[in-house]
């Protein structure tokens, strides 16, 4: 049996952010060898090279300091890993994936796009591929003449695009959220095809902010939802 996902996303980035900072540590301290190269996925350099600074060693130093001791490993770890809060994409993805986990067993798929996949045009229905946005852009398409990305794709018993965003505090980043969401809802409300969906996902607390997308935007086959209501609202719970 299935079990729709239900989660406390306040947290994702921090929880993600701990696994990144032990995945890290566990590399350093316990793997033979590797260049710079094989840490690119865990390791802010810029971050690294003030460690160094500080230290007055090379990063070959810093790195063989860590050999087979997991706690020194760790306090480096803690200083040079890739920030969790630059990489929120990672956290939509998440979501999108655990979604898909139980939509994909009812025929639904929820499909994460990489950035800059498909970005909406303004003023037009058209869905820009990258390669279609890199040879506008070419031609004088200027990059305020189009959305934000799509964040993801619905494919199977029902077809769709998806605005998904996690957003917890108070902040300018988070207002900008916000008007993305909005752009992207009135975009849909114009230009969407009626036998499509049109998803703004928002999980947040900022409850005032969310409840004036949902009053303004969440109609036919546009929807503002949480990652729950999404779920129920495909009638597959």
């Amino acid at each position: 049996m299935s079990i729709m996902f239900q989660s406390d996303l306040s947290n994702v980035r921090e929880l993600r952010q701990d696994m990144t900072n032990k995945n890290l540590a566990e590399f350093l301290a316990h793997t033979e060898s590797f260049t710079d190269k094989d840490l690119k996925k865990f390791v802010n350099f810029k971050a690294l090279d003030r460690l160094c600074n500080r230290l007055g060693e090379t990063r070959d130093e810093v790195y063989q300091s860590c050999k087979g001791n997991y706690r020194d490993a760790m306090m480096v770890a803690n200083n040079i890993a890739i920030l969790s809060s630059r990489q929120g994409s990672k956290d939509e993805h998440h979501v999108l994936n655990e979604i898909n986990k139980f939509t994909s067993q009812k025929g639904i798929n929820v499909e994460p796009l990489n950035n800059q996949d498909l970005r909406p045009l303004i003023d037009s229905p058209k869905l820009l591929t990258k390669e279609e946005y890199k040879l506008l852009q070419e031609n004088g398409l200027g990059k305020y003449e189009c959305l934000k990305s799509i964040d993801g794709k619905i494919s199977g018993k029902v077809h769709g695009y998806i605005f998904a965003k996690i957003v917890f505090g108070e902040g300018g980043h988070q207002d900008n959220v916000f008007h993305e969401a909005a752009s992207f809802g009135n975009w849909a409300q114009q230009y969407g095809e009626s036998d499509k969906i049109y998803v703004i996902l928002i999980d947040t607390d900022l409850d005032k902010k969310y409840n004036e997308l949902k009053q303004r935007f969440d109609n036919g086959n546009v929807w503002v939802v949480n990652h729950v209501e999404f779920q129920q609202r495909l009638s597959i719970n």
